[in-house]
């Protein structure tokens, strides 16, 4: 099972858990094969990343991102946590733009290291 980016699905590939809207609303069962329409309506809903079957052949469709330093995750979360403080921090929303938050704050401090 892989975890993909939205912009990394393509047509063909299967699910390996439902797709849910922020709200729990099915939107694709586990099990399907994606078409564009459906990587277009999970765009459309918000949907930033789902889980699909691995390729027979065992070829990852996943992008090896290079690992994070811990420290610097810690110092970024800390930093989006302030700035998310006043918010309800179960919503999925609110958890994925502050996901998206720590994840900006970490590619600003590497790129300023580098």
């Amino acid at each position: 099972m892989l975890s993909l980016k939205l912009n990394q699905l393509k047509p063909g590939m299967v699910l390996s858990r439902d797709v849910t809207n922020f709200s729990g609303v099915l939107l694709l069962k586990s099990g399907k094969s994606l078409k564009d329409k459906e990587i277009k309506n999970f765009k459309a809903w918000g949907i930033t990343e789902t889980f699909v079957q691995e390729h027979k052949e065992g070829v990852s469709c996943q992008e090896e991102e290079p690992p994070i330093d811990p420290q610097l995750l810690q110092e970024a979360e800390a930093a989006s946590a302030a700035l998310f403080r006043h918010s309800n921090a179960s919503h999925p929303i609110v958890m994925e733009l502050k996901r998206l938050c720590t994840m900006k704050k970490v590619k600003q401090k590497t790129s300023s290291i580098e």
